[in-house]
C-alpha cells in the first residue's frame, strides 16, 4: 500500500487545515461558566425622592399683639406656636432619615462597585491566560499541519515505517503513540479555544457589570450629596424659625427667650422619650404574643421576627443537648470493675449488686442537666463586645471622620465602623447594615438590648443605618459627613424608623 500518493497527501493536508480552522469556532464545551462575577446584593434603595416639607406659617406681629387681648387668645396662640415647633422637629427627623437612606445607598453602591471591579480584574486575568494557552495550542497545530504538508501527509517520525526497517511490534507501538499524541493535540487545541471564548465572554460580562455599578454609584453619590445639603438647609431654616417662635412665646407668656427655649427643649425630649417608649412597648407586646402563640414562656421571648427567633428559642428547650450528655451513663462502665472480679468463678453473684450501683449515678445525671440549659440561651456579648464598644468610642472625633463606603483606618460609614470595631474584638461581621442585622445569631426585643448589641433603622430587609448600643439609652455611630462619628441619645433617633429588635453577636 502506498502512503505517499498525491491523493493521500492532499487528503491529509485538507483534514489538518479543516481541523485547525474549526478551532476558531469551537463546540460549546464550557470549562468555566461565563458568569464569573459573584452574586451580589444590589442596593434595594435607590435615590430617595427628597421633598422639602412646607414651612409652616409663622404668626405675624399683629397676630401676637391680638393674642395678648385675652388669656384664652394667648393660650390658643401659645398652643399653635408649640404645634408649629413640634411639626418642624418632625420634619427635621424626616429629612434626617432620608439623608441616612441616601448615605447608606451610596455606601452600599461603593461596596458593590469594589466587588464588581475585583471580579472583573480576576475574570480578565483568566481570559488573558486562556488566550495564551489557545495561542500555544494553535502554534502546535500549525506545526503539525506543516509537518504533514512537508512529509506528504506523514509525520517525520514515521519514516522508519516507509523504509520497512525496525522491529514490527516497536513500529506498531510508535505508530499508536503518535496517533494518540496527534489526537490529544487537536483535542487540547479545541478545549483551550472553547475555554478562551467562554472566559473572554465572562470577562466582558463582569466589566459591563462593573461599569453599571460605577454609573449607579455616581448617581447615588449625587443623591447623597443633595440629601445632606437639603438636611443642612433644613436645620438652618429650622433654627431661624425657632428663634422667632421662641421670642413670640416669651412675649406671650411674659418670660425670657432662654426660659422658653429650655421649655421647648424639654417638650421635645418628652416627645422623643414617649416615642421610644412606645416602640419598646410594641416590641415587648409582639414578643409576648409570639411566645404565647408558640406556647413558650413570654419572659424568654426573642425577637418578633420569626426567622430570627427560631435560632435562639429552640436553644432553650434543647434538652436534647443534656440527653446526649446521658452518655455520662457510660459511667456505669463501672461494671468494668466487676470484670476483674469475673475471673474468679465464685464472685459471679458480686456483679449483680454492682448493677444497682450504676442506678444511683443515673438519678444524679439529671441534676447537672439543667446547668447546660442555662448557658445555652445566654450568648450575651461578653468581654469581646466590650472591646468592640471601646474601639468604636475611640474613633469619636478627630482625626476620624465619616466616609462613604469607608472601613478605616480613619474614614468610616455606619456599617464600616461596626465591622471594624467587632473585627478588633475577633468577630468578623458582614459588610452592610442589612447583612449585619440579618446574620446575627441572636435577636431580642429592644427592651432587652444589652451594651454591644446592634440597633438598626429602616424596615426589613433593607435597613439603612446601624449603630452600637452603649447602654443607658445611648449609641455610638458613624452618622453623616457633618456629624462624623459620635455618641447620640437613642431617643433623638426614635422617630427615624428605629427597628424594635436588636441584633446580638
Amino acid at each position: 500500500m502506498s502512503l505517499t500518493g498525491t491523493g493521500r497527501k492532499a487528503a491529509v493536508l485538507c483534514t489538518a487545515v479543516v481541523l485547525f480552522g474549526t478551532l476558531a469556532v469551537p463546540a460549546h464545551a464550557s470549562v468555566l461558566p461565563p458568569a464569573a462575577a459573584p452574586a451580589l446584593m444590589v442596593p434595594a434603595l435607590m435615590a430617595p425622592a427628597l421633598i422639602a416639607p412646607a414651612a409652616p406659617e409663622i404668626p405675624s406681629p399683629g397676630d401676637i399683639a391680638a393674642a395678648k387681648s385675652s388669656e384664652s387668645a394667648t393660650a390658643a396662640q401659645v398652643t399653635d406656636i408649640e404645634r408649629i415647633l413640634a411639626d418642624a422637629a418632625s420634619a427635621q427627623e424626616l429629612t434626617f432619615a432620608r439623608t441616612l437612606e441616601a448615605n447608606n445607598a451610596y455606601s452600599d453602591a461603593l461596596v458593590e462597585l469594589r466587588i464588581r471591579t475585583d471580579a472583573a480584574a480576576v475574570a480578565t486575568a483568566r481570559a488573558e491566560a486562556a488566550d495564551k494557552e489557545q495561542a500555544k495550542s494553535r502554534k502546535e497545530i500549525g506545526q503539525l499541519a506543516g509537518d504533514l504538508y512537508r512529509n506528504g501527509g506523514l509525520n517525520p517520525a514515521l519514516s522508519s515505517f516507509v523504509t520497512g526497517k525496525g522491529d514490527v511490534l516497536e513500529q506498531a507501538a510508535t505508530l499508536q503513540a503518535l496517533s494518540a499524541g496527534r489526537s490529544r493535540a487537536f483535542t487540547t487545541a479545541e478545549t483551550t479555544a472553547s475555554a478562551a471564548e467562554s472566559l473572554t465572554a465572562a470577562a466582558a460580562d463582569t466589566r459591563r457589570a462593573a461599569d453599571d455599578a460605577a454609573k449607579s454609584a455616581e448617581s447615588l453619590k449625587a443623591a447623597a450629596e443633595q440629601a445632606n445639603a437639603a438636611q443642612l438647609t433644613a436645620v438652618s431654616e429650622a433654627k431661624a424659625q425657632r428663634t422667632v417662635l421662641v421670642g413670640q412665646l416669651a412675649s406671650l407668656r411674659r418670660t425670657t427667650t432662654a426660659l422658653e427655649s429650655a421649655r421647648i427643649d424639654g417638650l421635645d425630649r418628652q416627645r422623643q422619650q414617649a416615642r421610644l417608649a412606645a416602640i419598646t412597648a410594641a416590641a415587648d407586646r409582639a414578643a409576648t404574643e409570639q411566645a404565647a402563640a408558640a406556647g413558650g414562656d413570654p419572659a424568654s421571648a426573642q425577637a418578633p421576627t420569626p426567622a430570627r427567633t427560631a435560632v435562639p428559642a429552640p436553644a432553650v428547650p434543647a434538652p436534647a443537648v443534656p440527653r446526649p450528655a446521658a452518655p455520662a451513663a457510660p459511667r456505669p462502665a463501672a461494671p468494668a470493675a466487676p470484670r476483674p472480679a469475673a475471673p474468679a468463678p465464685a464472685p459471679a453473684p458480686a456483679p449483680s449488686p454492682a448493677r444497682p450501683a450504676p442506678v444511683q449515678p443515673a438519678p444524679v445525671v439529671p441534676a447537672p442537666a439543667p446547668k447546660p440549659v442555662q448557658p445555652a440561651p445566654a450568648p450575651s456579648p461578653g468581654g469581646s463586645n466590650q472591646t468592640a464598644m471601646s474601639v468604636a468610642l475611640g474613633k469619636v472625633g478627630k482625626p476620624y471622620f465619616y466616609q462613604y463606603g469607608g472601613t478605616g483606618a480613619y474614614g468610616f460609614d455606619c456599617s464600616g465602623l461596626v465591622q471594624n470595631a467587632f473585627a478588633a474584638a475577633g468577630k468578623y461581621l458582614p459588610r452592610t447594615a442589612a447583612e449585619q442585622f440579618a446574620q446575627a445569631p441572636v435577636h431580642v426585643p429592644l427592651s432587652q438590648a444589652q451594651p454591644g448589641d446592634l440597633l438598626v433603622w429602616g424596615s426589613a430587609p433593607g435597613f439603612y443605618h446601624v449603630a452600637i448600643y452603649l447602654g443607658g439609652g445611648r449609641v455610638v455611630q458613624a452618622l453623616n459627613p457633618s456629624a462624623g462619628i459620635t455618641v447620640t441619645d437613642l431617643s433623638m433617633m426614635a422617630g427615624m424608623q428605629l427597628h424594635p429588635v436588636a441584633a446580638r453577636y
